[in-house]
């Protein structure tokens, strides 16, 4: 259950990744993009979550990264299930989405560009500032970015999920590694 709301946070993860390089590229296919989410708790337990589902659009000024929450997945489909019906409630609230302002947002030159940029996620319906740190490098015609953030599900309004006594701590740390042609 823990992981399935990590798995949500890990995609907002991703989607602020790919914000950085997108100010002014085209996004790549969506196999190209991958979304993680870890969470942790007692005892060693490390929980991991990944999606490569997601949107990008650019309007107003603004980077808009959407992540559909019903495809997240966490190796283990009842914990799937729970993560998306209880905990994320994916009905009510299908998508995660992440916003950057492009001029925020530095593409790379030479060697590459280690930045953070200022951003605005919503999850389950609230929205709360989150910087994202990320690098990017030009590779050819593409730029290759990684992208990181964390996030406490406290300030969503998302249950912790616990299990036979085992809870997970409310932070998850959310990546994503994105690669997008110029254009």
């Amino acid at each position: 259950m823990l992981r399935h709301q990590r798995v949500f946070l890990a995609v907002l993860g991703i989607s602020a990744t790919a914000a950085v390089p997108l100010a002014k590229a085209a996004l790549s296919a969506p196999s190209d993009s991958h979304v993680t989410f870890r969470a942790s708790g007692p005892a060693g337990l490390k929980i991991e979550g990944t999606t490569s589902d997601l949107a990008v659009a650019e309007q107003g000024g603004n980077v808009t990264i959407t992540v559909p929450l019903s495809n997240l997945v966490t190796g283990i489909s009842l914990r799937d299930r729970h993560m998306k019906e209880k905990y994320l409630e994916v009905p009510k609230f299908p998508a995660a989405t992440l916003v950057i302002a492009r001029s925020a947002l530095k593409l790379p030159s030479g060697d590459g560009v280690e930045a953070d940029a200022p951003a605005t996620v919503t999850i389950h319906g609230q929205t709360k500032p989150v910087s994202v740190h990320y690098d990017a490098k030009r590779a050819g015609n593409s730029i290759a970015a990684h992208g990181s953030f964390r996030v406490n599900m406290h300030d969503f309004g998302v249950e912790v999920p616990s299990y036979l006594g085992v809870t997970v701590k409310p932070d998850v740390d959310v990546s994503a590694t994105f690669r997008v042609s110029d254009g």
